[in-house]
């Protein structure tokens, strides 16, 4: 079993790669109102290395901002 993280949309290089208008629409669904950080990300990667995760099996956590992935 493999466990997994679905981020939502993240301030990278990637994403601001990405159109203004692009970005502009996108912020403009999330809940949240913006786009998630990194820092934000990462605590849910140490969550699943951790003995914290031990029993996580088979799991996707999507910290997202209420993005929704399908």
């Amino acid at each position: 079993m493999v466990n997994a993280i679905a981020p939502g949309p993240v301030e990278t290089d990637l994403l601001m790669g990405l159109s203004d208008d692009w970005r502009a629409m996108k912020q403009a669904q999330l809940p949240v109102g913006r786009f998630g950080r990194v820092d934000e990300i990462a605590p849910t990667a140490l969550l699943l290395a951790s003995e914290a995760g031990a029993f996580y099996c088979g799991q996707t956590l999507s910290p997202n901002g209420g993005d929704v992935m399908l």
